[in-house]
């Protein structure tokens, strides 16, 4: 059927719906300059092939049945489509399928062009790497064509196998048909045809989006921000110490069990919220014989030889009776740079008699923070748990 013959009334009315020649800017000279230039681009890695594209004939808004009538009678035809399901097709005439597969196979593209035969699965591989070459470059090369309103990148779908059945993979609808002649090695001739889906509501989308002003951000959108933010409720988690324990000895621990710690382990307290994102550091102290917390930088002397990155041996594990006796000296003697293992050697220790978790931090056990202002604190409970 030629391009000035009547069409189908069903053709007509689909192609009125569809908003054919609807004033648009004009995309044809976008459309055979992109289609050039990606077959040149889709042919540099076959070397020997040197596709030499002639002038793109483009036939815009066609229907399918004028597309299907002027694909090659021989050679690839395949579907492709698009992230959304748009659905059009590609087909490479019989000479340019033997010259991709000669290429390929023996390096060179003969000058003698061999009989139509049918397209294998094999012969449809070897295209396949061009086809897709083929579709990158164009997508790039149009991707900023004026009133562009087929798909941003199509990709390969399968093969057809037979045409008889188009009707049913595609539907009747607006399509732009691109056919181009294509020289490759000394003298071959062939035809790359390119039916692309036509959507005129993607047009429509990409003129709103580009007319629409750039809204200037306002100079003080961070105050605002924390303006809207400032009431939303943040819990935060006191992170005391933290231990590293084999998963055998926590699943041995039992009621009643201690984890032993002492001063170092307490120099490293953190504020953290969701997804242990720290806010705030400081150390645990006291003040006025209560507990308390010095925000602040972390402590140099807590930190040691861990900040740069020297592991210190885990002191060996202590007898209950060392523990009951001598444990401010023996907390005396550990090095301040300690390993952020302090549970690597220590075991588990038995229960302490006399040990009360209520009890009040006194004086002694962190002496650095004698020097700490006498802040009020009221409503402070000294025996509350740590945690």
């Amino acid at each position: 059927m030629s391009e000035t013959a009547p069409r189908p009334v069903l053709a007509r009315i689909v192609a009125a719906h569809q908003g054919m020649g609807d004033g648009g800017p004009d995309p044809t000279a976008d459309l055979q300059s992109g289609l050039s230039r990606a077959i040149r681009m889709a042919s540099i890695p076959f070397e020997g092939l040197f596709a030499r594209p002639a002038e793109v004939q483009v036939s815009r808004s066609t229907t399918l049945s004028d597309s299907v009538e002027a694909l090659p009678e021989t050679g690839l035809l395949a579907a492709i489509e698009d992230h959304e399901g748009r659905r059009g097709l590609v087909a490479l005439s019989h000479p340019l399928v033997d010259a991709l597969i000669e290429i390929q196979t023996t390096g060179r593209v003969e000058e003698a062009e061999l009989p139509a035969r049918n397209v294998t699965r094999i012969d449809e591989a070897l295209c396949r790497d061009f086809l897709d070459l083929l579709f990158v470059a164009f997508a790039k090369e149009t991707a900023k064509a004026a009133g562009r309103d087929w798909p941003d990148r199509i990709t390969y779908g399968s093969r057809v196998k037979d045409r008889g059945q188009l009707n049913l993979l595609l539907p009747e609808r607006g399509y732009h048909r691109l056919k181009v002649d294509v020289t490759v090695g000394q003298n071959r001739s062939g035809q790359i045809v390119l039916v692309l889906p036509r959507d005129p509501g993607m047009a429509r989308r990409r003129a709103a989006g580009a007319k629409a002003p750039a809204k200037e951000r306002p100079q003080d959108w961070a105050t605002q921000v924390l303006t809207a933010l400032g009431p939303a409720p943040l819990t935060l988690n006191a992170v005391l110490m933290r231990v590293t324990l084999p998963l055998g000895q926590v699943e041995a621990m039992e009621e009643g069990e201690l984890i032993p710690f002492d001063p170092s382990d307490l120099r490293s307290v953190t504020l953290e919220g969701e997804g242990d994102h720290v806010f705030a550091r400081g150390s645990l102290g006291q003040l006025g014989g209560k507990r308390a917390v010095r925000l602040g930088p972390p402590d140099d002397v807590g930190r040691g030889a861990v900040a740069q990155g020297t592991r210190i041996p885990a002191p060996a594990a202590p007898s209950n009776a060392a523990l009951n006796d001598a444990a401010a000296p023996a907390m005396a003697d550990v090095p301040a740079a300690r390993s952020p293992d302090p549970m690597a050697a220590a075991g588990n220790p038995a229960p302490q008699p006399g040990f009360d978790p209520d009890a009040p931090m006194g004086d002694g056990l962190l002496p650095e923070a004698a020097g700490l202002p006498d802040l009020p604190m009221a409503g402070f409970d000294p025996n509350a748990p740590i945690g």
